[in-house]
């Protein structure tokens, strides 16, 4: 009621035509959208809502001379500039993640540089590098961004755990090539099972990922798609095609031409160029054929 209200006093000098009135919907809807993810956040409700207005800044300027679906777009790119804080959790999770990634390379490379190859000096830094990508992948998954909302932590966590599990397979069937290291077959067999695991589980997870998505983007994303289907029917159009056939054949024809020229000429030291020059120009010919606008 509140995000209403606001925005009804934003536009008390406009005249409640359909198309305002579409917009002012569309901005209170997304202004409530906004206090609620802030006051999930930590922030108090009154807090939430001054700081959810503030980010939308002058929205007024654009119902002048905006179409709907523009208006939707400049919503979106309103928000989009505004980056989420990360939380304190997240940045807590990231230091350990790094110094865990730091100590993994640390120990490596005296392995490596003290002339220590065997593969039970690998196994220490194989596992903290495991573990460190894991938390990048968790932490990351659970912090919100100007694009999508934090993912659950449970699945989150699953996540991690899968990189973890990918990493580990890897690193027992590298080890299994240095001195010392297990039985071959076995440590590639165990270490193949483990990707294979983790490989099928992302699968799942991808699958049956939810929307994360903020509602702001959906009408950029839908713009984006129409501009892919519009380039694709004209490219498919006949007349497109017959033109654009017709020209790279005389394109073609002419560069041969001129390569036998100039192979007779110069030889093949500069002959070859023309193609390079033929193949450059087709690809111009047919950004501008197929010009969205045209």
């Amino acid at each position: 009621m509140k995000e209403k209200v606001y925005v009804d006093r934003l536009f008390a000098g406009y005249e409640d035509t359909p198309d305002i009135v579409d917009f002012k919907e569309e901005i209170a809807g997304n202004l409530k959208e906004r206090v609620h993810e802030l006051v999930a956040a930590g922030l108090y409700e009154e807090d939430a809502f001054t700081k959810a207005a503030e980010e939308l800044g002058d929205i007024t300027a654009i119902a002048d001379d905006a179409g709907k679906k523009k208006r939707k777009e400049a919503i979106g790119q309103m928000y989009m500039k505004v980056k989420p804080p990360v939380t304190k959790r997240t940045a807590g999770g990231f230091a350990a993640a790094s110094g865990l990634l730091l100590l993994a390379v640390g120990l490596a490379a005296y392995s490596l540089f003290s002339g220590e190859g065997h593969a039970s000096a690998y196994a220490v830094p194989s596992i903290l590098l495991s573990v460190a990508c894991g938390l990048f992948a968790y932490f990351g998954l659970t912090q919100e961004t100007a694009a999508h909302y934090a993912m659950k932590r449970g699945r989150s966590l699953v996540y991690g755990l899968v990189c973890m599990l990918a990493l580990l397979g890897v690193a027992l069937g590298g080890m299994s090539f240095l001195p010392g290291g297990l039985f071959r077959p076995l440590a590639i067999g165990v270490g193949a099972v483990f990707i294979l695991c983790a490989i099928c589980a992302l699968v799942y997870l991808i699958a049956t990922e939810t929307k994360r998505q903020k509602p702001w983007l959906a009408a950029m994303v839908t713009r984006s798609i129409e501009n892919a289907i519009g380039l694709h029917e004209s490219m498919v159009d006949p007349a497109n095609a017959a033109r654009f056939g017709a020209a790279s054949g005389g394109l073609w024809i002419l560069a041969v031409a001129i390569w036998i020229t100039l192979r007779v000429v110069f030889g093949w030291q500069y002959a070859w160029l023309v193609f390079l020059f033929a193949l450059s120009a087709q690809v111009f010919m047919a950004a501008a054929l197929f010009d969205r606008k045209k």
